[in-house]
């Protein structure tokens, strides 16, 4: 633990240089002597493109926590802060909060910046019930009981800055910002602002977080000539599009900017020059003329250095530390949910002026509207005349009782929708970027093979040069470019071309090794391809390993030419000895040079006789080799092409399963929209209805029972008064009293079986639209086959095109199974509903009752009259179609769905689905798992149902998903799933 404290306090001290160690901290013997400590987590972007606005952020936090230890710490404990580098990425952000919590055990965490990223960490710190402090401004439609939100909602900055913006500069606004969701949604609220306000949006544009090409941005804002650009960039991008506007020669006084997220931390960076004249909104600046502030100015930049900055983020990320602690100090603990409900109410003075935390997890705090200085400060033109009260539901939440919760939480999706529509358009961007990497690759290896071509003429045209060589050289060489065989065929063709006993081709090597076995020379030549005369019987010596000074010699004149070895003087008299021992007698050789560097010898040789070389022979020898110098560079290149086109196929191939894996993507993201959206509105239904429904199903009893003792006083006074007035005589009969005896039961039977039957249909659209089916579960399969086939009742029941559709159950003894309940429950939909659609489909020509008579030649007609209560029974004996009888003979087979679940192996379930329907074709067969293929009219299916199912039960369950179908005969389909999903993947790793 003391070393932790040594590296917290290192680096805080590394990162605040002007701290001094007597006033602003403890010292390191100090913290050594407090062994009881309390962890925080700090995280925030410290790399990236967020870096640039949240490093200061950090330093803040680390101020305040050094001031609280150099007081006491909290509840006598030491506060030692943990820090976790974001990266400027969403999906790192929630791995070191997962981290911070469960590993380091922090009690709290201070951080983030984006809107991206606090949705990213939303889930994590929910589940684990830990509390994150957010200390910068966002766009509201979210509540989270494990967030507090420093920063301001948008009635607290976007709306004042609006109506500023409408009264002081103009009604037609540009709006700028980041592709993420808080500049979205901002400019959302923005545009509903000025439609209610008589303002104009003359453009709207996003650009992704890090891009900082801006001018055909401002040309569109140059042509769209608004009064205002209100901007919603963060991070790097507005470095880059402040200076770039100003290149543009477009004033603030012309055209000014109003941004929401700059403040003097980025204006450090861009420059006060650059960006002077334009304005900010925020809930503090550094030039507030307040004794507070300028406490917290003076500490923080001898804490951090004389040309750092504060600015609202600043100080909010160090009033949140202290909030943070009064909260547990009127807790006294440290456990979320007593700390959570301390904190209500908190009152702190912050920098930026009286602070409250309201019971929305939200700040009362003021609104200020500064102008930009050339020294990078901000002349405040606006202030708010007190605090504003947040209302991050755009003052719903002033409303309580008079609006529907289904509608707060259809707000809440917004920004949620938001951030789906940013991926889309996140994806189709790499989508872009992949096809023209694609076209890229396909451009180059067809310059490559233009190449290729050209260098295949250049040689063909070469090798046109030569005689009669040439011609028999050329024919071999066109038909490869293979190297062996160019090399082999050339040695063939001037063996027989200059009539010789043996021609060789050896390559020059050089390298320690070689000079180590050949100590003589400095090079080894290799003999690679050699060609004999049939007079040579046995193989000939290698002139050049025999005699290394041989090679030398040719190396260095190029060309060697001996008519006759026993009275030539180009050698030394014992090299000359030693190669007429090897009974050679003429001999000719020449290097071949090639562009990549290495170097070739070809060497005749005349055993038989002497050979006088004729000068047409050398010259022809000297343009082979160039020609056959060429060829080998060609052999090269095109056994480099082949490996480049290798390359470019593998990457083709990447990038065909990248765009595989992005349409997947995508399917998903609709998918779950629609599963989304579809839950929703399910547990909207069964939440309004179930109410009304258990009112009615609660009273029927008593009904019955008042109903009952009502019945029984009336024969009871029939019982005693046999003989009844003339009046209650004539009531009687006008009412028909001894059918409502006998009606009255029957009615309020059938009322408590419609009752029954509501409250089973909302049990089940409340089971099936449960957020807990998203996640891993053990559940009874046979429960959610049950209720998907309740939810589709209606489908199942006799229409005018065919008759009841019958279904099967063979359920076996399954035990519970570990899944995603959810999507599997959407698997047995899907399935269910397509053979639905198909049983439909085949009967709906040959069946139809009003069509059909009766033995009489009448078509049937149902009997009625007033108080005839339409009963089950009734139905049955009066329209027998109803209930699935047709009258007279059946035209076809009675359409069925069986389903059949077994145990398999003692480690998987089977689900089988059966149905008589039509059938599919071999065509429809070999496609039906593809994305967006269907078979169904247009706008009744979208080809993603069973798509989604395989994926759900193969690459989510682990599991099978297969089926078999015959025309005519009708289609099965088989689910198999493991029944625990870590042995799945345990037999996964043993495959592996």
């Amino acid at each position: 633990m003391q070393a932790t404290c040594d590296r917290a306090i290192y680096h805080f001290t590394r990162e605040l240089p002007a701290v001094e160690q007597n006033q602003k901290m403890m010292s390191n013997q100090d913290i050594h002597n407090n062994i009881s400590t309390i962890r925080v987590g700090i995280l925030h972007s410290l790399s990236g493109t967020m870096a640039i606005s949240e490093v200061a952020l950090k330093d803040a936090e680390l101020m305040a926590i050094a001031e609280i230890n150099q007081a006491g710490g909290v509840l006598g404990k030491i506060v030692e802060p943990i820090i976790e580098d974001g990266a400027s990425n969403s999906s790192t952000f929630a791995d070191k909060a997962k981290k911070l919590i469960q590993q380091d055990k922090v009690a709290t965490i201070f951080g983030g910046w984006t809107s991206a990223t606090r949705k990213a960490l939303l889930p994590v710190i929910e589940q684990l019930n830990a509390l994150l402090w957010y200390p910068v401004e966002y766009e509201g439609l979210e509540c989270s009981r494990n967030i507090f939100y420093m920063g301001a909602c948008p009635n607290q900055q976007i709306e004042p800055a609006v109506r500023w913006l409408l009264k002081h500069k103009g009604k037609c606004f540009y709006l700028l910002g980041s592709d993420y969701v808080f500049p979205r949604t901002v400019n959302k609220l923005i545009r509903a602002y000025l439609k209610h306000l008589g303002g104009t949006i003359v453009g709207e544009e996003y650009a992704s977080l890090g891009v900082t090409n801006f001018y055909q941005t401002i040309t569109c804002i140059q042509q769209a000539k608004p009064n205002v650009v209100f901007s919603t960039l963060n991070g790097d991008s507005n470095l880059a599009f402040y200076k770039q506007y100003r290149d543009s020669r477009i004033t603030a006084d012309e055209i000014p900017i109003m941004a929401v997220s700059v403040c003097e931390e980025e204006l450090r960076r861009i420059g006060g020059e650059i960006a002077a004249g334009h304005y900010a909104t925020w809930c503090y600046f550094q030039s507030l003329d307040t004794p507070s502030n300028k406490r917290f100015v003076e500490t923080y930049k001898q804490a951090c250095g004389s040309n750092r900055v504060t600015s609202d983020p600043v100080q909010l990320a160090y009033t949140q530390v202290y909030l943070w602690k009064q909260a547990v100090e009127t807790a006294q603990s440290f456990e979320v949910d007593r700390v959570r409900e301390a904190a209500y109410g908190q009152i702190f003075e912050a920098p930026g002026g009286l602070v409250r935390i309201e019971k929305n997890h939200h700040l009362s705090k003021p609104c200020y509207i500064g102008k930009i200085l050339p020294n990078g400060q901000f002349q405040i033109v606006f202030a708010s005349e007190s605090s504003i009260e947040p209302k991050p539901w755009l003052g719903l939440e002033s409303l309580k009782e008079n609006v529907s919760p289904v509608i707060i939480e259809m707000l809440a999706e917004i920004p949620e929708a938001l951030g789906y529509n940013c991926q889309l358009e996140e994806k189709s961007r790499e989508l872009e970027t992949a096809m023209s990497e694609l076209m890229e690759t396909n451009d180059r290896l067809q310059q490559t093979q233009e190449q290729l071509q050209q260098r295949n003429t250049e040689f063909r045209k070469l090798i046109y040069q030569a005689d009669l060589l040439k011609r028999r050289l050329s024919s071999q060489i066109r038909n490869s470019l293979e190297l062996d065989v160019i090399v082999n065929a050339a040695v063939q063709e001037i063996r027989e071309l200059l009539d010789i006993d043996n021609c060789k081709f050896f390559w020059c090597r050089t390298g320690n090794l070689i000079m180590q076995k050949f100590s003589n020379s400095q090079f080894y030549f290799e003999l690679s391809y050699e060609s004999a005369s049939l007079t040579c019987d046995e193989i000939s010596p290698n002139p050049l390993q025999i005699v290394p000074q041989l090679g030398e010699i040719v190396m260095e004149l190029g060309i060697l030419r001996i008519d006759d070895l026993a009275t030539s003087d180009r050698l030394d008299t014992n090299s000359q000895e030693v190669l007429i021992s090897l009974d050679l007698k003429s001999l000719l050789a020449i290097t071949v040079q090639t562009r990549s560097g290495e170097i070739g010898i070809i060497i005749c040789e005349n055993r038989s006789g002497y050979h006088a070389w004729q000068d047409s022979e050398v010259e022809l020898l000297d343009a082979v080799a160039d020609q056959l110098a060429i060829a080998i560079d060609q052999a090269k290149l095109y056994e480099q092409q082949k490996i480049q086109a290798a390359i470019a196929t593998a990457q083709a191939e990447q990038l065909k399963q990248a765009l595989s894996n992005l349409q997947e993507t995508q399917a998903q993201l609709v998918q779950n929209e629609k599963l989304s959206d579809l839950g929703q509105l399910l547990a909207g239904v069964a939440h309004e209805i179930k109410n009304p429904v258990s009112f009615i199903h609660g009273n029927l009893k008593f009904a019955n029972e008042y109903v009952s003792d009502v019945l029984g006083l009336v024969k009871l006074y029939r019982e005693h008064y046999p003989e009844p007035t003339a009046p209650i005589q004539n009531y009687m009969e006008s009412i028909d009293v001894d059918f409502l005896l006998e009606d009255l039961p029957q009615l309020l039977d059938s009322m408590q079986i419609g009752a029954d039957r509501i409250r089973e249909i909302v049990l089940s659209l409340r089971n099936f639209s449960r957020r807990d089916h998203l996640q891993i579960q053990t559940v009874n399969l046979h429960e959610g086959l049950d209720t998907t086939l309740l939810l589709l009742r209606h489908q199942l029941k006799a229409t005018s095109e065919r008759p009841e559709i019958q279904v099967i159950k063979d359920y076996g003894s399954l035990p519970l199974v570990e899944c995603y309940a959810g999507q599997l429950y959407q698997v047995f939909m899907n399935i269910l509903s397509n053979a639905i659609d198909a049983l439909e489909e085949k009967h709906k020509k040959s069946y139809s009752p009003a069509n059909r008579e009766d033995k009489n030649g009448a078509r049937p007609k149902i009997k009625s009259k007033i108080g005839d209560r339409a009963t089950p029974q009734k139905i049955q004996e009066r329209w027998p179609e109803a209930a699935g009888q047709p009258l007279g003979e059946r035209p076809l087979t009675q359409p069925t769905i069986s389903i059949n679940t077994t145990v398999v192996n003692h480690q998987f379930v089977a689900i089988k689905i059966s149905d008589n329907g039509p059938g599919m074709s071999e065509d429809v067969k070999t496609r039906l798992f593809d994305t967006f293929f269907t078979t169904k009219p247009v706008g009744k299916g979208t080809g993603l149902g069973l798509s989604i199912s395989y994926q759900i039960v193969v690459e989510k369950h682990g599991g099978s998903l297969r089926f078999e179908s015959e025309l005519g005969k009708g289609t099965t389909f088989w689910i198999e799933i493991p029944v625990m999903q870590n042995l799945q993947q345990s037999t996964v790793t043993e495959e592996i």
